[in-house]
């Protein structure tokens, strides 16, 4: 395996968050994690992400300023933003808007060496986010988006699609307010990373209606989704995940850290980067499974027909994994599924552009993600920020 081969990651730096999110993917991981890495710690953990090749890092899983629990002044992340700075590293990071105002307010230097910043939002208006959040953070987002702006960082909403919110209705909404702050929008889709959760994620008809509606209004800037890439003829290749990205988890309850092919891939967590090597830890049994799915394709898409096959390759594992439990299975949203219940492909515009963006983006190559900005000539149906913030 090549050295040059993973060069996308992202990190989990920290185990609390000021929000209590119901989708959240890494809280059950984090409440038992002991107080973060001390400087050392993460110099050996950067030392070995360089020699591994990789270009871009994206701090998040919790929430980013809170690396050593809730006290701002006992965060390293201002430290740690400078040194990943000086070690070549592109550096994204994805927060609910504390992080962004903390560097802001008080380490503008370490705010200034990020490449790109996501902004998360569960809803496009105040009131139905904080309730869903479980804290009054909208307004704090937009604040922070508009500032982003004004510096000229490269900034995103993220939202993650959900049955509850994978709705034209807030589809419609996260294009409008992107229009207005003139930002970027970035999707993910559920992982049901606990057994609850898998009745809240998009039904197969949802996931490629609501994307649609998404790309038919935006320029495409990044996407990772394998299902989505294949169908609309872009050089697909597979899901990133334990091929070109994987996740730096955050320390364990017995003082490890360990690694995973994927962020939401929790049953494949393995080795200790403070005492493995992290080329050999990328080399063992659970990497070389999700790799080995890309590689050769699940059983059940061989045995299909299927005219994305090279493309897709199967789709996401770690939704394969955590809907049927094995990684010889299709992706729950899989395109050829889809065809065969409506009796035609996705309605996804094909084939579908790149567009040319002001440098790169710590997603690109980093999880099955979707990345657009609505076009210049869009038309938004709200175009006054009052009306999310009341709404």
């Amino acid at each position: 395996m090549s050295n040059t081969l993973f060069r996308n990651v992202g990190w989990t730096i920290g185990s609390h968050c000021n929000a209590h999110c119901a989708h959240c993917y890494s809280r059950e991981q984090r409440k038992h994690q002991p107080r973060g890495l001390h400087e050392q710690e993460l110099e050996r953990v950067i030392a070995q992400l360089v020699a591994l090749g990789v270009c871009s890092v994206n701090l998040g899983g919790n929430e980013p300023i809170f690396t050593h629990g809730p006290q701002l002044q006992d965060s390293r992340l201002p430290w740690l933003l400078q040194r990943l700075h000086r070690a070549g590293l592109a550096v994204g990071l994805t927060t609910n808007g504390a992080s962004f105002h903390a560097l802001h307010d008080h380490h503008p230097g370490a705010l200034s060496t990020l490449n790109d910043i996501d902004f998360s939002l569960d809803f496009p208006t105040q009131r139905r986010h904080d309730q869903h959040r479980g804290a009054a953070l909208f307004s704090s987002v937009i604040r922070a988006l508009q500032r982003c702006r004004e510096l000229g960082i490269p900034c995103a909403i993220v939202t993650c699609a959900t049955r509850e919110s994978f709705t034209a209705e807030t589809i419609d909404g996260f294009m409008d307010l992107a229009w207005l702050l003139g930002c970027e929008l970035r999707v993910n889709t559920l992982q049901p990373v606990q057994p609850a959760l898998l009745a809240n994620m998009p039904s197969r008809d949802a996931f490629f209606e609501g994307f649609a509606r998404l790309m038919r209004h935006s320029d495409c800037i990044s996407l990772g989704d394998a299902c989505l890439a294949a169908v609309v003829d872009l050089p697909a290749t597979g899901c990133p995940c334990g091929h070109s990205s994987f996740r730096v988890q955050g320390r364990s309850a017995d003082g490890c850290v360990p690694l995973s092919p994927c962020v939401y891939s929790h049953d494949f967590r393995t080795g200790d980067l403070l005492e493995d090597p992290a080329q050999a830890i990328v080399q063992s049994e659970p990497f070389t499974r999700f790799g080995a799915r890309r590689r050769r394709v699940p059983r059940a898409c061989q045995e299909a027909d299927c005219p994305w096959l090279e493309a897709c390759r199967g789709g996401c594992a770690s939704r394969a994994w955590l809907v049927h439990g094995s990684l010889e299975t299709k992706d729950p949203y899989c395109p050829l599924d889809y065809q065969r219940d409506h009796g035609r492909p996705p309605a996804l515009p094909t084939p579908l552009s790149i567009a040319q963006t002001a440098g790169q983006r710590v997603h690109d190559g980093y999880l099955c993600t979707w990345i657009g900005r609505p076009r210049p000539d869009y038309q938004p149906t709200r175009s006054d920020l009052e009306h999310f913030l009341e709404g």
